[in-house]
């Protein structure tokens, strides 16, 4: 299967974009203010060669960096580089590429239009591994807002093709169509306080 040259140049666009990473414009204008004021000290291109645990302090002390930069000392460090943006890298993910082998650019699975993995395999990706069909944005709010709406409505219809759920045009009775309203509850559609009318206490 040769991949469509949209999705290449799709690729490309993401690339160019993030150039390794990416912060909304709204929130780097928060965080430029904090750097002016000088709560916040970027260090960009800046890797923890060591840090050493001092007991007493509870803080992370004799901290070198390469380059070499001047840092006071730490009460916490957070390590949130996130996952590689590539499924061949990924161990759990291994078994299934063998059982339903997919297309990658660049290390990303070239999903279907609804985030599945494919039309016959109802896997749904979300995230900086759904790039190819979120954009720029996948590993961000934006993204993630974006890639959860898509796959809530698709679920459904997956679960319909399944077998698993009765359709809006089914006029059976019984548990399936009582809890409607629960459904759209959980679901987060329609009016959500609507939802609850007529539910026992």
């Amino acid at each position: 299967m040769k991949v469509a040259d949209a999705v290449l140049e799709r690729f490309d666009m993401i690339t160019q974009a993030r150039n390794g990473g990416s912060i909304t414009p709204r929130y780097r204008k928060i965080l430029d203010a904090h750097v002016a004021s000088g709560k916040i000290s970027l260090h960009t291109h800046t890797s923890l060669e060591s840090v050493s645990w001092d007991s007493p302090s509870k803080t992370w002390t004799s901290i070198t960096t390469v380059p070499p930069t001047t840092l006071p000392t730490i009460d916490h460090i957070i390590f949130a580089t996130g996952i590689q943006s590539n499924i061949h890298t990924i161990p759990f993910l291994q078994s299934l590429q063998q059982q339903h082998p997919i297309e990658t650019i660049g290390g990303l699975p070239c999903l279907n239009e609804d985030l599945m993995w494919n039309d016959d395999v109802p896997l749904f990706v979300a995230g900086r591994l759904a790039g190819l069909r979120l954009g720029p944005g996948a590993p961000n709010l934006v993204g993630a807002r974006i890639g959860a709406e898509r796959i809530a409505w698709n679920v459904e219809d997956c679960l319909k093709k399944l077998g698993r759920r009765k359709g809006s045009d089914d006029h059976g009775v019984g548990e399936e169509n009582g809890n409607e309203e629960m459904e759209a509850y959980a679901a987060g559609r329609d009016n959500r306080f609507g939802s609850l009318v007529g539910v026992d206490e």
